[in-house]
């Protein structure tokens, strides 16, 4: 596969992040392929080909070096058995490309430490003990709200093919819920066009550390229209945020949903205190 931009490289992260380490299907039919193992080196190989869009992004040596190790060490968790550990390190190289993803560094340390012997960016740092999977009973009242509310509203749209890729949901102070929408109504405030994520989070984080919401939910859809994965990143004060993640993809007889996984990671938009 030939990537033409930086979006179409970011979309097979979904799917490898998804289908890793034994859920990869043959699109033709649609079933699983028999030797999954090949796919997932297959599946990195493909991370490795558009690395050149990293290194474009990051403009950095050390961190471009480091990125790079983390997708040696993703692979490596992957094959040595240790899912979680792989799904986390290309997380956590994501996150140093794209920063709307980023999170506390935790494989970085190793990663820099095997790309040039030494801790100098994340010398002195402590892991966090984040990320890692978790499951529903994770969710806080308030994030257990604002999830089906979400669901709900992301497959209104995609059942009639309308066009959006991010949203966001918040409850404030008093316990309102409000939609961060496309177009202005009266009845939703405040109001954002979400056409770029990073617009998205700067207003959430605004919003969070202003003190005027106490959760929110920022709805994102990663892949071709079509087939794809939604993510609902979910935070609570108090509680860690839920990234809950789930692949569609449109069959003749409707829209399939897989089922949905939950990733724990230190909150990002709502301030970190009170916990």
């Amino acid at each position: 596969m030939e990537f033409e931009t930086l979006g179409q490289w970011h979309d097979n992260w979904a799917w490898v992040l998804l289908s890793a380490p034994d859920h990869f299907r043959d699109i033709r039919t649609d079933g699983l392929i028999p030797d999954q193992q090949a796919a997932l080196i297959d599946a990195f190989d493909q991370l490795r080909l558009g690395f050149h869009f990293a290194e474009r992004k990051l403009n950095d040596f050390r961190l471009t070096k480091i990125a790079a190790e983390l997708i040696e060490m993703s692979l490596e968790y992957y094959l040595s058995g240790d899912p979680k550990a792989g799904a986390h390190a290309l997380q956590e190289c994501e996150g140093l490309i794209w920063q709307g993803r980023k999170q506390k560094v935790k494989y970085g340390i190793e990663a820099e430490r095997r790309a040039f012997g030494e801790n100098i960016l994340y010398a002195g740092i402590v892991p966090s003990h984040f990320p890692f999977e978790g499951t529903e009973a994770d969710l806080g009242p308030d994030q257990a709200l604002l999830l089906p509310l979400a669901m709900k509203w992301s497959r209104a749209y995609q059942e009639q093919w309308k066009d959006f890729k991010y949203f966001s949901w918040i409850i404030d102070r008093a316990g309102f819920v409000w939609r961060l929408s496309v177009e202005p109504r009266e009845d939703e405030h405040p109001v954002l066009r979400p056409a770029q994520r990073s617009r998205g989070f700067k207003r959430l984080k605004e919003l969070g550390q202003s003190g005027d919401i106490r959760a929110c939910v920022l709805m994102e859809i990663l892949g071709p229209h079509g087939d794809g994965l939604v993510c609902y990143d979910l935070e609570e004060i108090g509680r860690p945020q839920v990234s809950a993640r789930q692949l569609f993809k449109r069959l003749e007889s409707g829209i399939h949903y897989e089922g949905l996984r939950y990733h724990l990671d230190e909150r990002k938009i709502l301030p970190l205190e009170p916990d």
